[in-house]
C-alpha cells in the first residue's frame, strides 16, 4: 500500500512542475510579445499571441495562484491528481510549441554569427521534442533557455539584443508564426475544460474587459486574430467597437473625410454589411397587426415579409438634440441596428435580432426585432411589470416563481448589461417594462423567465465623451428605476454606472418578486418572500430603503451573495469610481467592468436554488 505521505509529494511535485514551466511558458510570451517594429502585415498574428497570453495569465490566475504558496499543495488529495498530471502533460505540449521555433531561430541566427540552439560546444543540449522537459530541468532560467529563447555563447551584454533580433525574425516567418499561435490557442483550449464552466465564464468577460478599447487599429487586429483563432465573442465584442468608435470619430469636427464617408465596419467582420439602402425600413414595408403607434402604447406587431416583429417606439422627453443633429442621430440609429443586427449568442446578450429601424417624422422611431425562436406569429410577450403586478392584484393568480428561476433570470439581465457597457454603449432605461418574455414552448401562457430580453433602446447611446441623447419621460413609476443623479430639473449627464443602479433595484425587486414601490411591514408566514405591502408614491423610495438598511433584510429571502449584489449596485460605489477617475475614458470603462464583474456578475453567477 502506498504511504499517503509519498502520495502527497508525489502530487506536491507534480503541481510544482507545472507551476515552474508555467511560469517559464509565460517568460517565452512575453519575450516574443516585447518585440517592437514588427511588419504592419504580421501584427494580427502578434494580436493572436497576446490574446492567448491574456488567456493563460487568466487561467493561472483561477487555477494555479493559490500553489504558488508550497504550503498549500500539501492540501491537495490523490483524487486531484489525474487532472495536475493532465495539465503537466498539456505544458509540455505547449512548450514543444515555443520549441518547434527553433530551426528558423537558428537560421537567423547563423545569419548574425549566432551559434545554433542545438550547439554542443559548452553548451547543455536542448531536450528532444516529445521529451518531458521537467526531468532534467534545474531552475525556471533554465527551461528558458531550453525553449530556445537564449543566444547561447553570445556576450551577456549583448544576450537581450540577440533575443530580440532572433524573436523578431520568427515574427517575420508568417506560416510558421500562424501555426505557433494556433498551436498555442489549441492547448488553451484543453486547460479551459480542465476548469468549472463557471471559471471559463469568469475568464471570457475578464479577457474581454482586458481587451477592450477605443483603438480602432487595434481592434480590427484583435477582430482578425478572434477570427483566425474561433473566438467568436471577442471578435463580435472589437466588431461591435469598431462600429462604435468610428461612428464617435465621424461625428468630431477634425474628422478626415474619408472616414465620414466610409461605412462603419471592416471587411469581413462579424458584424454585417448593410444592405443597400442600410436598416431604414418604411411604414408600408410592414403589415401592422395593430394601430402602429398608438399614444398609450410603445410596441406594436407586425409581419416583415415572411416573419414576425415586434417594433419598439422610441418615447422621450425632448426631440431637441434630434432635431439639432439630424446626421449624428440617423448615423447612430444605423450603427445600433448594425449591432444588434449581428448574432449576439457568443456574448450571452438577451436581445432580440433586430431587422431594421423607421425613422418617420414628427419625433416618430422604431426599431423591428423578430420574435424569439418558437414564438408563435403576432403572440404579444409578457413584460417583467406585468409579471410584478400579478402580485398586487388581489383576484390574480400569485404563483411566484422558484429562487432558481430568479437567480437565473437575474444571471441573464445582468451579464447583458455588462456586455452592452463593454462594447462602449450605455441603455439609459432599464425598468420592468424593457424586459420582454414570451411562453414557455411546452405551451401554455406562462412566460418562460429563463429568457428574458431587454427591449428599450430608443434613447441609448454610445458611451463616448461629448455624447448626448433625449431624456425618457418621466412618471413616478419609471424614475424609481433613475438613479438620483439622472432625474429631476438638475440631472447630470448619463453615465454607466447609473445602468448599474437601475439595475440594482430591478434585482431586489426580482429577489423578492414584487414591485419596488409596494413597501410595508405587515407580517407574512412565508419565508420565501414578504407579505404584500401597500403603494408607496415617495419619489426618494429607493434611496431611502438604501439609507435606512431595507436593502440588507433580503438576506433571509435570497442568501447573502444576491444581497450583496444588489447592494453593490445601488450603492453608489460605481459612481465614485468614473468621478475618481475622470478624463480618461477608457480606463473608466474597464475599471467600471472589473468591480462590475467582481461585485455583481461572479456573486450573482454562483447563486443557486
Amino acid at each position: 500500500m502506498t504511504d499517503p505521505v509519498s502520495l502527497t509529494l508525489g502530487i506536491a511535485g507534480v503541481v510544482g512542475s507545472v507551476i515552474q514551466t508555467y511560469n517559464a511558458v509565460m517568460s517565452a510570451y512575453d519575450l516574443y510579445l516585447e518585440v517592437k517594429d514588427v511588419p504592419s502585415e504580421y501584427e494580427d498574428l502578434r494580436m493572436g499571441l497576446l490574446l492567448e497570453h491574456q488567456r493563460l495569465e487568466l487561467w493561472g490566475g483561477h487555477v494555479l495562484a493559490e500553489y504558488f504558496d508550497e504550503r498549500n499543495r500539501s492540501k491537495l488529495s490523490q483524487k486531484h491528481i489525474t487532472t495536475w498530471k493532465t495539465m503537466e502533460w498539456i505544458f509540455s505540449r505547449i512548450s514543444e510549441a515555443f520549441i518547434e521555433n527553433n530551426q528558423i531561430l537558428d537560421d537567423y541566427g547563423q545569419q548574425i554569427g549566432l551559434p545554433a540552439q542545438g550547439d554542443s560546444s559548452g553548451d547543455k543540449k536542448a531536450f528532444p521534442l516529445h521529451k518531458s522537459p521537467y526531468a532534467e530541468v534545474a531552475s525556471v532560467s533554465e527551461l528558458i533557455d531550453r525553449l530556445s529563447l537564449s543566444a547561447k555563447s553570445s556576450p551577456s551584454k549583448h544576450k537581450l539584443s540577440n533575443y530580440t533580433r532572433r524573436v523578431k525574425f520568427v515574427l517575420t516567418k508568417q506560416k510558421k508564426m500562424r501555426d505557433l499561435v494556433m498551436q498555442l490557442s489549441h492547448w488553451n483550449n484543453g486547460l479551459d475544460q480542465l476548469t468549472s464552466r463557471l471559471d471559463q465564464d469568469s475568464s471570457r468577460r475578464r479577457l474581454r474587459t482586458f481587451f477592450s478599447t477605443s483603438d480602432t487599429t487595434q481592434l480590427r487586429h484583435l477582430e482578425a486574430a478572434a477570427d483566425l483563432l474561433d473566438h467568436r465573442d471577442i471578435q463580435l465584442m472589437a466588431a461591435a467597437r469598431i462600429v462604435v468608435e468610428q461612428g464617435y470619430l465621424s461625428e468630431q469636427p477634425n474628422c478626415p473625410p474619408e472616414l465620414a464617408l466610409s461605412p462603419p465596419y471592416s471587411e469581413g467582420q462579424c458584424i454585417g454589411t448593410s444592405p443597400s439602402n442600410g436598416y431604414r425600413l418604411e411604414m408600408d414595408q410592414l403589415q401592422w397587426q395593430e394601430k402602429p403607434y398608438a399614444t398609450d402604447q410603445v410596441r406594436a406587431m407586425a409581419r416583415y415579409g415572411e416573419e414576425s416583429v415586434i417594433v419598439d417606439w422610441r418615447c422621450c422627453q425632448d426631440d431637441s438634440w434630434r432635431q439639432t443633429h439630424p446626421k449624428a442621430f440617423r448615423r447612430r440609429t444605423e450603427n445600433l441596428t448594425r449591432i444588434l443586427n449581428s448574432d449576439l449568442k457568443p456574448l450571452s446578450l438577451s436581445i432580440l435580432h433586430c431587422v431594421g429601424y423607421l425613422d418617420q417624422s414628427h419625433n416618430v422611431t422604431g426599431y423591428a426585432f423578430r420574435l424569439p425562436s418558437g414564438a408563435q406569429p403576432g403572440q404579444k410577450p409578457f413584460t417583467l411589470y406585468n409579471l410584478l403586478k400579478r402580485v398586487e392584484r388581489p383576484n390574480q393568480h400569485k404563483d411566484i416563481p422558484d429562487l432558481g428561476e430568479r437567480f437565473e433570470l437575474a444571471k441573464a439581465l445582468v451579464t447583458t448589461v455588462f456586455n452592452i457597457h463593454n462594447i462602449g454603449w450605455v441603455h439609459k432605461n432599464i425598468q420592468p417594462k424593457n424586459i420582454l418574455f414570451w411562453p414557455k414552448l411546452d405551451g401554455g401562457d406562462e412566460p418562460d423567465l429563463s429568457k428574458p430580453y431587454l427591449m428599450g433602446f430608443d434613447i441609448s447611446r454610445p458611451n463616448q465623451p461629448g455624447e448626448v441623447s433625449e431624456k425618457p419621460l418621466s412618471h413616478f413609476e419609471d424614475d424609481v428605476y433613475r438613479h438620483p443623479h439622472y432625474k429631476g430639473m438638475y440631472a447630470r449627464s448619463f453615465q454607466p454606472s447609473f445602468d448599474i443602479y437601475s439595475l440594482g433595484v430591478i434585482l431586489y425587486e426580482i429577489g423578492l418578486w414584487r414591485n419596488v414601490a409596494y413597501q410595508g411591514s405587515s407580517k407574512s408566514n412565508n419565508s420565501r418572500r414578504p407579505a404584500l405591502p401597500t403603494h408607496n408614491s415617495d419619489p426618494q423610495l429607493v434611496e431611502k430603503m438604501v439609507e435606512h438598511g431595507t436593502i440588507m433584510a433580503m438576506k433571509q429571502y435570497t442568501g447573502m451573495r444576491y444581497r450583496d449584489a444588489v447592494r453593490s449596485c445601488l450603492s453608489r460605489d460605481f459612481d465614485n469610481l468614473w468621478e475618481r477617475e475622470a478624463g480618461d475614458q477608457q480606463r473608466q470603462l474597464q475599471a467600471h467592468l472589473e468591480q462590475f464583474q467582481t461585485l455583481v456578475v461572479d456573486k450573482l453567477a454562483v447563486c443557486n436554488a
